[in-house]
């Protein structure tokens, strides 16, 4: 006897859950002989194994008091190691009242967006976007608006026609190299956007997890370090060890004002109670013993390399018939095609000749925005040899779709 399957109420932003665009392409991305420029994860051989094996020993020396629950906002050693680490990049922070360390800043985010956003409300985000990032507002109930972003970041004329029309409670930007799109936003525009926070009174949550990867120009100060007077207490610093350490560690941080820091922590011991404390410990040794600082350098040379190398093969391969901005920073190229072709009729050609990347239109939250020729294509998991290899056979995939020759790839 077979049982109907119940009919659950599910709470409305989950009753039709978007599947992962980009997790269903891993299955081509993984296998063996194909080059992949469609994730966004860091190159596992740069991670500084030695370096935290290093730290993890020295805790282990003292595990006892690292296998209990730790503080809800983090362990005081991490605290005041990831505030001294943000000074650096500009921005000056309390480590007792106004940063938390959180679970990667995705965990970030979503803290912020539960305290400040309801059904009811509106919350805006630049288009193109992480779909990550989408997902964490809509999850509240609140309507997400988006504004464009192109290769300065978000357009903050329209940014400020949108503000005066909705009153947003938060914004929602990448700064320096966001993903997709690799852009960012330029001091002046920073500096309109805490303009824009004050005289609609909204919140700016700026999600930082590539600006140490700065291989190229001169580098812009977060948001919030450039907020002065009132401006700084609508401003939001958000940040993460995932593309400069690991991402298996799950550490990241806010540093808010205090009484917004104070709600996102009573939220995150709804969420998880805390992060370990083992891991913590390990994070703050590694940061004391000075490995972070030589580390950094290190993986912004390779990943430089490996920028410089996408460009050239991308000119070599696909000449004329693509477009882009090279990044100075981060891990993403956002390339567009300008022929008759779109970058999901020629996805499956690309999977078929052994590469691949993700059409432009999954970082579009609303689908009629979306440009249909664009990709994004990540230099960071692949070395020079595999790159230049990777954009050859997207040159010749592209010829074959041209072509109109037949295929075997049918994507879902």
């Amino acid at each position: 006897m077979s049982l109907a399957a119940p009919n659950y109420a599910f709470a409305a932003p989950f009753q039709n859950p978007p599947a992962s665009p980009i997790r269903s392409l891993m299955p081509y991305a993984l296998q063996p002989g194909n080059i992949s420029v469609a994730g966004g994860y860091p190159a596992q051989e740069l991670f500084d194994v030695e370096g935290l094996n290093a730290a993890a020993e020295q805790v282990a020396g003292r595990l006892g008091s690292c296998l209990q629950y730790s503080n809800i906002d983090g362990q005081a050693s991490l605290r005041h190691a990831l505030a001294a680490l943000t000074a650096e990049r500009g921005l000056i922070c309390d480590p007792d009242t106004e940063l938390a360390v959180t679970g990667g800043s995705q965990q970030a985010l979503a803290l912020v967006s539960r305290v400040m956003l309801q059904p009811g409300d509106h919350v805006i985000i630049e288009s193109p976007a992480f779909p990550n990032s989408v997902q964490a507002l809509r999850y509240t109930g609140a309507t997400v608006h988006t504004v464009p972003s192109g290769p300065d970041g978000v357009d903050i004329d329209a940014l400020d026609e949108m503000a005066a029309r909705i009153r947003p409670k938060m914004v929602c930007v990448v700064a320096s190299f966001s993903n997709p799109c690799g852009a960012t936003i330029s001091r002046e525009r920073r500096l309109r956007l805490l303009e824009l926070a004050v005289k609609y009174q909204f919140l700016i949550v700026e999600d930082d997890p590539y600006g140490e990867l700065r291989f190229a120009g001169e580098s812009v100060p977060p948001i919030a370090a450039l907020a002065e007077g009132e401006a700084r207490q609508w401003a939001v610093y958000l940040s993460t060890m995932s593309k400069t350490m690991a991402p298996s560690l799950r550490i990241g941080w806010l540093v808010a004002p205090a009484e917004v820091r104070r709600r996102c922590v009573g939220a995150k011991a709804a969420d998880d109670m805390a992060s370990s404390a083992w891991i913590q410990e390990i994070v703050a040794q590694y940061l004391a013993d000075g490995r972070y600082t030589k580390h950094v350098p290190r993986i912004r040379a390779a990943y430089g390399a490996r920028c410089d190398a996408m460009a050239q093969s991308l000119r070599a391969s696909l000449a004329d018939r693509i477009v882009f901005s090279q990044p100075e920073g981060g891990m993403f190229f956002w390339a567009r095609l300008n022929g008759d072709i779109d970058a999901t009729r020629l996805l499956p050609y690309a999977i078929e000749h052994g590469v691949v990347y993700v059409p432009g239109k999954v970082f579009y939250a609303d689908p009629e925005q979306a440009d249909l020729y664009a990709m994004r294509m990540s230099f960071a998991t692949m070395n020079e040899a595999q790159i230049a290899e990777g954009m050859a056979r997207l040159g010749r995939a592209l010829e074959a779709c041209e072509a109109n020759a037949p295929v075997s790839i049918t994507l879902p």
